[in-house]
């Protein structure tokens, strides 16, 4: 089999597993790649041809486990967190990994923890999803950054110690905008078609994926995504009738929800 490129999931135990074969399900109904899953057991019950490689590593069922990563078969390798739906095809994060060794998002909602030895211009990258290239420096990279859980335990999410391991390092990287990793736990923009959707539910993720990618024309156009209680709004540039409609009620349905908090909030406090 081809290991030029492909696909690559983390996952220890029953309920990652399980979003693993549902977010794999997706990728392989999109794209032509293989897909590797790196888990902690030969016994899980997989679906027959749906994993072409299935590595076996301990793990520390935490944070550092998604540096399992370093395992990869592939020369190319796409690494998707377990709660994604690949919703288009994945040719343009690989297509970049012909001039970087890594790529990656920008987490936009800020950072987690202040950092006073790295430049606020360096932002937290959203791990989620990752394109990367085994080289030297990326394999220093992960040697450092599992070095960094080591040094610093107190903090346990693995964005904050890539941020100052990445601003710290030779790694040629690149940044891609939210089609390749379009978060759904708050207010998000986007331009291009999706092509990944991140989150949970994970039963949603088809839906707002297919909603965000109703394209009107080849250069796709500006949409506003708005979370809100297991359900989510758009805003459209060039809005249609339509469109109008669904957030008129999607603002209905925002209003007679919070309106109906304000009276539990109110009677639990009498």
């Amino acid at each position: 089999m081809d290991k030029s490129r492909g696909v690559l999931y983390v996952a220890t135990g029953k309920t990652y597993i399980e979003e693993a074969i549902f977010s794999a399900t997706s990728s392989k109904k999109n794209n032509p790649y293989p897909i590797a899953l790196i888990t902690d057991s030969k016994d899980h019950q997989l679906p027959e041809n749906l994993f072409d490689f299935v590595i076996v590593k301990e793990a520390q069922y935490s944070y550092i486990d998604k540096l399992l990563l370093e395992y990869t078969p592939f020369e190319q390798t796409i690494f998707l967190d377990t709660d994604t739906f690949i919703a288009d095809r994945l040719d343009d994060l690989f297509r970049i990994l012909d001039y970087r060794e890594f790529a990656i998002h920008q987490a936009d909602e800020g950072y987690e923890y202040q950092m006073p030895d790295v430049s606020n211009a360096m932002p937290e990258f959203n791990t989620g999803v990752i394109a990367y290239r085994l080289t030297e420096n990326v394999k220093t990279l992960i040697r450092n950054w599992k070095l960094a859980f080591q040094d610093n335990t107190e903090i346990k999410t693995d964005q904050y110690h890539l941020r100052k391991t990445l601003y710290e390092s030779d790694v040629k990287f690149a940044v891609f905008s939210s089609a390749y990793n379009f978060i759904i736990y708050y207010p998000n923009f986007v331009i291009q078609k999706v092509k990944v959707v991140h989150g949970r539910p994970l039963s949603l993720l088809p839906k707002i994926g297919e909603n965000l990618n109703r394209i009107r024309h080849n250069n796709a156009w500006r949409r506003t995504y708005f979370p809100y209680n297991h359900d989510f709004g758009l805003i459209y540039q060039n809005m249609k009738n339509e469109d109008i409609l669904k957030l008129i009620k999607f603002n209905l349905r925002t209003l007679i929800g919070n309106f109906k908090k304000s009276i539990m909030t109110s009677l639990k406090m009498q």
